[in-house]
C-alpha cells in the first residue's frame, strides 16, 4: 500500500475535522468576546493527527520582549510584560520525515510573570493548525448546524403540520402561534427540514 504524502494525510484530517467550538470567554478592558483556546483546538484535532501520521514541530526563529515587566518603573509601574516571537511551525509526515509543510507565523503575548514566551509559541500553534487545516470555529455547534441548513419541508409535510396547527381556513390556532414563536417560523414552508420530525412529534401531544 502506497503510503499517503503530507498533502494527502492534511486532506484526510481536514475532512475528519471541520469545527472548533469557541470555548474561552475574554472580557475586560472594554472586550467582550468568545475565543478559542490552545486547548480546545488540540483536544478536536488531536486524534486525527495520530491516526494520519502527522506531527506537528514548531521551532522558534527570533523573540524579544517588547515591553519589559517593571513594577518599579515611574511615575507608573508596569505590570505586563509583552513578548513577540516568529516561529516556524512544521506538520510533519511521521513515515518520511523530509515531507512537510511549512506554516509562519509572528506572535504576541502579554504576562505578569514569565510565562509570555510560552504563551506566544501556544498561540503560535494554535493559529497555525486553524490556517493549515482551515478549521471553522463558532460560539455554538447547534447554531452552526441550523445556519449550514438550507433544506425547508416539503409540501406534503407543510399539510402534515398544517393539520395540526392551522385552523380549516388557514389561520395559526393559539397552538400554532406559540409553535411558530418557539421554532422561529412565520410560513411552515419556512421550517428547517431537521426541525420536522422534532415539531412533528411536538405538535401531536
Amino acid at each position: 500500500m502506497e503510503s499517503k504524502n503530507i498533502y494527502q494525510r492534511i486532506n484526510a484530517v481536514m475532512k475528519e475535522v471541520e469545527y472548533v467550538q469557541k470555548d474561552k470567554a475574554v472580557k475586560g478592558a472594554g472586550q467582550n468576546y468568545k475565543a478559542v483556546t490552545h486547548d480546545q483546538v488540540v483536544s478536536v484535532i488531536r486524534k486525527s493527527l495520530v491516526s494520519n501520521g502527522i506531527v506537528i514541530n514548531p521551532i522558534q526563529t527570533s523573540g524579544e520582549f517588547l515591553v519589559m515587566r517593571d513594577i518599579n518603573a515611574t511615575p507608573e509601574p508596569i505590570k505586563m510584560g509583552l513578548y513577540s516571537g516568529s516561529y516556524d511551525v512544521f506538520f510533519v509526515n511521521m513515515d518520511n520525515p523530509e515531507d512537510k509543510v511549512l506554516v509562519k507565523v509572528d506572535a504576541h503575548a502579554n504576562d505578569n510573570g514569565d510565562k509570555a514566551p510560552g504563551k506566544c509559541m501556544t498561540y503560535a500553534v494554535k493559529t497555525a493548525i486553524l490556517k493549515q487545516f482551515t478549521l471553522e470555529t463558532g460560539e455554538n455547534d447547534e447554531s452552526r448546524e441550523e445556519a449550514a441548513d438550507f433544506d425547508t419541508i416539503t409540501q406534503d409535510q407543510a399539510k402534515i403540520l398544517f393539520k395540526l396547527l392551522c385552523t380549516p381556513e388557514g389561520q395559526y390556532t393559539d397552538k400554532g402561534l406559540r409553535f411558530c414563536k418557539a421554532y422561529k417560523f412565520n410560513n411552515l414552508l419556512d421550517i428547517k427540514s431537521k426541525k420536522f420530525e422534532e415539531i412533528l412529534k411536538a405538535a401531536q401531544k
